[in-house]
């Protein structure tokens, strides 16, 4: 995604990976496991345990974020965890999705310098880190998460938690693998997607600061005159759009109505500035009600820093997640919002800072478009 120094708003969209997403990539993407930045330290299930039906939580979202300060963020990734089961979010969603930020310097035990900022005093300086020694450490077989546990039998597959050497021994179908040196990847990669969300890589582009009227190419000055009081909102039937005069919605969804429609499929939206900028980003809200108070984002707990805001997924992401919107307890949001501190704070006896993520729904005289939508 952008670098701190970018001012402008990087969309992100949801494509198939041309090529594996692992760590050493440095990857954007959505769902299946984490591609970890730090080889030594990974979360464990008690770090991303759901506070409602007590089952790890699965990635949601993972972005490389880079930034220039502190030198402690050479190297910088979020990941978003979330719980599958939405009964948990309809009781509580705040216990139900969590928010870690990792990050390194540019000289660590585990990632080189990049190529073409390498020289000798390079050469000299990752050498000298990259003889620490460090242990890696083993995966959940089925997630990804700190593999604590391990099967009792071979003692080769390593677990999270119980569950998943239960989901494992019975759906992946380790119980007839185990002892063999038949392999099993078929079978782990079967488990995995039964419990982790659909992997995909995410694609950013920067946004057009106008937006254009798709056949004559005038600017749209319609967000500019959302304050008058004849608004109608534009109501998606198949693959129609027709405006609907009867449609009451708040001018905050009608914004972000008009703002999304050039480019539909977004999932994400980047806007972390500079530090060093007096203003702060602020999201594309959709809807007047349901936004955080100033105790809502408390400072980081670290260093007493600001946290602002940084990113936004967007309701568009379900139809990527398999989710059924027909279930009465199906996943849902109309956005889910992380804010981080403004220092990226070195915290040396931690090496994941738990931010804060907000959601915000849809409000009652809101369309949900988004659900029209297909892949």
């Amino acid at each position: 995604m952008a670098t701190s120094s970018t001012k402008v708003v990087e969309l992100g969209f949801a494509e198939p990976p041309d090529n594996p997403l692992t760590a050493d990539s440095f990857p954007n993407k959505i769902g299946g496991k984490p591609a970890w930045l730090n080889l030594a330290h990974v979360l464990t299930a008690e770090d991303v345990l759901c506070g409602i039906c007590k089952k790890p939580m699965v990635l949601l979202v993972q972005l490389y974020t880079p930034e220039d300060y502190p030198p402690e963020a050479f190297h910088r990734s979020i990941y978003v965890f979330c719980c599958k089961n939405g009964a948990c979010h309809k009781t509580s969603w705040r216990k139900s999705l969590k928010v870690f930020r990792s990050q390194l310097p540019k000289y660590n035990p585990y990632w080189p310098p990049p190529n073409e900022e390498s020289n000798g005093d390079d050469s000299n300086e990752y050498a000298n880190c990259s003889s620490e020694k460090f242990t890696a450490v083993n995966y959940c077989v089925v997630c990804g998460l700190h593999g604590s546990k391990k099967c009792g039998k071979c003692n080769k597959a390593y677990y999270c938690s119980k569950e998943h050497q239960i989901i494992h021994w019975t759906s992946g179908q380790h119980k007839i693998h185990c002892n063999t040196t038949t392999p099993s990847l078929d079978d782990d990669n079967l488990c995995s997607k039964l419990v982790l969300f659909p992997e995909f890589e995410v694609v950013s582009e920067p946004e057009g600061n106008l937006v254009k009227d798709s056949e004559n190419g005038e600017v749209d000055d319609s967000l500019s005159n959302l304050d008058n009081g004849n608004s109608r909102a534009l109501v998606p039937v198949g693959d129609e759009i027709y405006e609907n005069t009867q449609v009451n919605v708040d001018k905050a969804f009608l914004k972000f109505q008009k703002k999304v429609e050039p480019y539909p499929d977004q999932v994400l939206r980047y806007a972390r500035l500079d530090y060093e900028c007096e203003k702060n980003a602020t999201p594309l809200w959709v809807s007047d009600i349901g936004k955080p108070m100033p105790e809502d984002i408390p400072s980081c707990p670290h260093c007493g820093q600001e946290r602002t805001f940084e990113f936004q997924i967007l309701s568009t992401l379900l139809n990527y997640l398999q989710v059924d919107h027909m279930q009465n307890d199906s996943l849902d949001w109309g956005l889910l919002l992380v804010y981080s501190c403004k220092d990226n704070c070195h915290v040396s006896d931690k090496n994941y800072v738990e931010e804060i993520l907000w959601r915000q729904d849809f409000s009652d005289e809101g369309v949900n478009w988004s659900r029209f939508k297909s892949i």
